[in-house]
């Protein structure tokens, strides 16, 4: 790969002018800025960290991804998931901690790296667009319920979302009136201003927030501030991690990889094919890995592919990845300027802007699509935001996983087959096996609809035999179009069944075999047997049976 294509994504998709992405990158910084600290709050790592990732790591993607819009920085899944992942690893607030973090960033960038060596990427078509919503609601809910005490202004600790809603309740009697005001007037103000979303509205209640501070609420005893934060570069220190963590810490970067994997590459095809351009999905893989490792090399943690964000610098009109750079120069100098401004934010504001931002990854709007026209697929996703919220994020992700393949297992285990017959004008119509009639006197025209194995030819057994019982049927002509393989198991079935309906007068045909199956079939013997032969298309098949007088 030659150096100047890397830098293909700096020119724009359509024609627009340098100032419109200089606006949108200062519009990214202004609303970025504050959604990045959020972030850090939710991967419990220090608030500035967060601005690091707007850094390093974007310009890394810029250079060598190939996504013309794709904003990669701190995210609000993968900072739950780390978050998830490093409790009991290393001791929260901690440099160690922060090490730990760089480590299992760096870690996710060499797996992002190597899938791409591999070839791996079509492992991001295992995480469904279902099992992502059910996956971010979790995510959503558990983020926003871990955010509850310091709101509420409580002393407060629970790992699983549940047992803190239950201890949140139980210490009611103890809100901080002051921490409860300041959380509400933030919700609403953020919540009521995503109606205008190109106005930085978590910026300015942050802003906001600071100046009260100097002025009124210092006398506040009862609020709680930000406290201390350091400005500038980071300390680099090496982790300390004990050796039976170590196999935890591989899990947790395999499942940051896995979904940095799926919601990149679904934002940057999305807007790939908005602007109808060319997508390199690969080249992403190699941006995202780098990206990772320069998270680890500059103080920060694991970053991902923004949805958000890169609707942002979209919206406003930016075509490259020119407004992304701009957004990193603007990071360098917040970098060294707002640390001593952050001393004195209160806690209970910054948490409800995490409420704010966690609650982005609740659409209930898309739950309720899923369960209109797919309620198998809804439940999928229930089940997802379930498995998060009573497991944890980096538990519930591989659940969901599973949950996903057992769902698909579920289709080829018990395919939708039909028969095909005539209406009273002659046409071809599908209908049930249960219910079809012959398509002419003395055949059935059955139609199986997955690749045969092990675990579903019982049902082809069953539906064919239960045809062939039909009074005068002599043949069954299955069409194979739908299958594209057949096992060593579903193979020796069907030789029992062809041998079965032989004996009692009725021979199987099957049409529309591609070569594959056509030489397994003769592998297994199935072609052996006088009774049964194979087709170039169905309609050989039924001109051989006289039309009735009924069709």
């Amino acid at each position: 790969m030659k150096f100047p294509a890397l830098l293909s994504s700096l020119k724009p998709s359509t024609p627009t002018s340098l100032s419109t992405e200089i606006i949108a990158g200062a519009t990214l910084a202004a609303i970025g800025i504050p959604e990045v600290i959020g972030y850090s709050t939710i991967a419990k790592m220090p608030v500035l960290a967060g601005v690091l990732t707007l850094i390093i790591p974007m310009v890394l993607f810029v250079i060598f991804g190939s996504s013309k819009h794709l904003v990669v920085a701190a995210d609000s899944a993968t900072a739950a998931i780390l978050a998830a992942g490093l409790a009991g690893v290393a001791v929260v607030g901690t440099s160690n901690y922060v090490a730990v973090a760089g480590l299992v960033a760096g870690m996710t960038g060499l797996i992002l790296i190597v899938a791409r060596i591999l070839q791996l990427g079509f492992i991001a078509s295992f995480l469904s667009r279902t099992l992502l919503v059910g996956f971010l609601i979790g995510v959503g809910i558990s983020v926003a319920v871990s955010q509850l005490p310091a709101m509420l202004g409580l002393h407060v600790k629970a790992s699983n979302t549940f047992v803190l809603l239950i201890d949140c309740a139980e210490h009611f009697r103890s809100v901080s009136i002051p921490a409860l005001v300041a959380s509400v007037l933030t919700l609403a103000i953020v919540l009521i201003g995503q109606r205008w979303p190109k106005i930085p509205f978590a910026g300015v209640v942050l802003v906001g927030a600071i100046v009260a501070s100097e002025t009124a609420l210092r006398s506040t005893s009862s609020l709680a501030f930000v406290g201390p934060v350091t400005g500038g570069l980071p300390h680099l220190a090496l982790p300390h991690v004990p050796r039976g963590d170590l196999g935890g810490l591989v899990v947790l970067s395999l499942s940051l990889a896995l979904v940095i994997l799926a919601q990149s590459a679904a934002t940057s095809r999305a807007y790939a094919l908005r602007y109808d351009e060319p997508f390199d999905e690969e080249r992403d893989l190699v941006g995202l890995g780098l990206a990772n490792l320069g998270a680890m090399v500059s103080g920060t943690y694991v970053v991902n592919g923004s949805p958000t964000k890169t609707e942002i610098v979209d919206g406003v009109g930016a075509r490259s990845q020119r407004a992304a750079l701009v957004t990193a120069a603007i990071s360098v100098v917040a970098l060294f300027t707002i640390a001593g401004p952050l001393n004195h934010l209160p806690v209970a504001v910054l948490a409800a802007v995490v409420v704010t931002i966690a609650l982005r990854l609740v659409k209930l709007r898309d739950l309720t699509a899923i369960f209109a026209q797919r309620r198998d697929e809804g439940i999928v996703a229930i089940l997802t935001a379930a498995s998060v919220l009573a497991f944890g994020v980096e538990i519930g992700i591989l659940v969901s996983v599973v949950v996903c393949l057992i769902n698909h297992v579920r289709r080829g285990y018990d395919p939708r087959n039909y028969v095909m017959e005539t209406d009273t004008q002659g046409n071809w119509v599908a209908s049930s096996v249960e219910t079809g009639t012959p398509i002419r006197p003395g055949l059935f025209l059955y139609r199986f609809e997955a690749s045969l194995y092990y675990a579903n030819v019982e049902k082809l057994t069953a539906e064919v035999t239960m045809l062939a019982s039909h009074p005068g049927i002599r043949e069954i002509c299955i069409d194979a179009s739908a299958i594209p393989d057949v096992d060593y198991s579903a193979g020796q079935e069907l030789l029992s069944l062809a041998k079965d309906l032989g004996e009692r007068g009725v021979s199987i045909t099957i049409t529309h075999c591609i070569d594959l199956v056509r030489d397994e079939l003769r592998r297994y013997g199935v072609l052996d047997l006088p009774t049964v032969s194979i087709e170039e298309g169905t309609r050989e098949v039924i001109d051989r049976f006289p039309q009735s007088s009924e069709a």
